[in-house]
């Protein structure tokens, strides 16, 4: 249960084999590199066992690392639970590297990232839980995300540049929560054409965004228990129940989302 800390240092190379047979809770390298040497240095942990390992650095006035092609390969031979990418600068052009080597770990947090678009998605990935803080997406992610088969958990939250949701999530069958909180989206329709066979989703939080039409219903999301829209502005519900098919719904929130309510039907099927 060991525990490592070697952030904050000026490593310059990390000698193959040193990691090997070692088993961690934790290895946190922020701020530890030579900002020429990640590349080369994580190559040096091949071997290693490790719940949680946090690469990265801390905050913007130490950003000089970008994500170049190829810069997590040494991570291939590490065997880990959960990846932390944290502060990196800008993702080159033509960058699709980034889940090679870490999309069979169970839990992925990336955050504070130049990070536009998701990279390729490796067949079969195994990814759980992803999470996507502070990156710089403008329109919702869907299709690339609807790659992850496993994915059970997906939190997008505090992109201040993410204020579409054109695309749509299909066929995630094992996905439970997701959590588009704390972005400036504005869009319509919602919800049940953003969410297509994805018939195990529980949890939908949108608060703390922009502007959300209730136009449509939730009929591709109508297992969910809990629902989040507070502080963000509705349009909606009006004289169309869009709520009907929640049947199993235990929790919704439209505090200081400016809804009124003009029909008695506006919460018709929230029986629960």
């Amino acid at each position: 249960n060991l525990t490592l800390v070697l952030s904050l240092n000026n490593i310059k190379s990390i000698e193959p084999g040193a990691f090997a047979g070692i088993h961690l809770a934790e290895l946190a390298l922020r701020s530890a590199f030579e900002s020429s040497m990640m590349q080369t240095s994580l190559q040096g942990l091949a071997g290693l066992q490790v719940s949680r390992l946090i690469v990265g650095v801390f905050n913007d006035q130490d950003r000089q690392q970008d994500f170049e092609r190829g810069l997590l390969d040494g991570l291939c031979q590490v065997q880990m639970e959960e990846f932390v990418l944290i502060c990196l600068g800008d993702f080159e052009d033509g960058t699709d590297t980034l889940f090679n080597c870490i999309g069979n770990v169970s839990t992925i947090r990336l955050v504070d990232l130049g990070l536009k678009q998701i990279s390729q998605v490796p067949v079969g990935s195994k990814v759980k839980q992803l999470e996507c803080k502070k990156c710089g997406f403008d329109d919702v992610p869907a299709l690339k995300l609807s790659l992850f088969k496993e994915l059970r958990v997906l939190r997008i939250t505090k992109n201040r540049s993410l204020k579409t949701f054109e695309q749509k999530f299909e066929g995630l069958s094992n996905l439970e929560v997701i959590d588009l909180s704390e972005n400036r989206l504005t869009f319509s329709g919602c919800c049940s054409r953003q969410f297509r066979n994805c018939s195990n989703l529980k949890h939908l939080n949108l608060s703390f965004n922009s502007y959300i039409r209730l136009t449509g219903d939730f009929i591709n999301a109508e297992n969910l228990l809990y629902l989040d829209f507070q502080h963000t502005t509705l349009f909606g519900p009006d004289t169309y129940p869009v709520f009907l098919s929640l049947q199993r719904l235990i929790y919704l929130d439209i505090s200081h989302t400016k809804t009124e309510v003009k029909s008695q039907c506006t919460f018709c099927g929230l029986n629960s």
